[in-house]
């Protein structure tokens, strides 16, 4: 079946779930960029891949940052608190308010730094690769069941521990792509009447590492321009000219159309 449109609009998603360790659903392969790239459509800053510090192995679930602003520590095999040595902070007394600011560093640096300590043999073996400990203890179970119901509730149920008595084992996901398909400020492709929007867009705003929730930033600054361009490419008149065989020579590998015969 061929479709004609004058406006197409691809929000297919990122690529996260190509990494063994991610937070992203089955279908986030990167199938709507590589439809894109087959078509003579660049893809842009591919290699700007956020990692969350904290991911529960094995889950595809992450622990939220909202652990380690209540004042969980990340700690290696040895119980030490191991991002004082990677530029982040002095380590300071537990339950004292500059506690927790040592954990929650940009997440790239945080994640950066578990790979660090995996090469000194500071991380510990599991089933599920190597990981660190997200330590919730000191909190106490009546500040963890007010604040953090829910990370108690998936610790039980996806690695079997208790946070009240026991560390989560945590480490680094690839969770968001910066890069995708290239696009302006209106959301539109360099083959006009195509846009693409959301993590399968790479409009430049996040850089390399993109800061907590400006995603949300970029949905209302960037999507109702996008919206408004390509519901004017939508309203106008007539329709492209047909492009066959194989796209006028692209490289999506479509195949020649061929007139079909009665009993074939």
């Amino acid at each position: 079946m061929q479709i004609r449109a004058n406006a197409v609009v691809l929000a297919t998603g990122g690529a996260g779930r190509v990494y063994r360790y991610n937070t992203n659903g089955g279908i986030v392969t990167g199938d709507g960029m590589g439809m894109a790239l087959g078509h003579g459509v660049p893809l842009r800053d591919m290699e700007f891949v956020q990692y969350h510090p904290t991911g529960l192995p094995g889950s595809g679930i992450l622990m939220t940052e909202g652990c380690r602003g209540e004042g969980g520590i990340l700690v290696n095999k040895n119980g030490y608190r191991y991002l004082q040595d990677y530029g982040m902070g002095p380590e300071t007394p537990l339950g004292e308010p500059k506690n927790k600011y040592m954990e929650l560093g940009p997440r790239d640096k945080v994640s950066q730094a578990f790979w660090h300590e995996w090469r000194k043999g500071n991380t510990i073996p599991t089933p599920r690769g190597d990981v660190v400990y997200l330590d919730l203890r000191h909190l106490g179970e009546k500040k963890l069941l007010e604040r953090l119901p829910f990370i108690c509730e998936l610790a039980k149920a996806y690695v079997g521990v208790d946070p009240v008595k026991e560390p989560i084992p945590v480490r680094p996901t690839a969770h968001y792509t910066m890069g995708g398909i290239e696009t302006d400020q209106q959301c539109e492709t360099r083959i006009k009447g195509l846009f693409a929007v959301g993590e399968c867009s790479s409009v430049g705003l996040h850089g390399a590492n993109r800061l907590g929730s400006n995603s949300l930033a970029e949905l209302v600054g960037l999507r109702p321009p996008g919206r408004e361009q390509a519901m004017q490419r939508a309203a106008q008149g007539g329709r492209g000219k047909r492009r066959s065989p194989r796209c006028a020579g692209c490289r999506c590998g479509a195949a020649p159309e061929r007139s079909r015969q009665p009993g074939r």
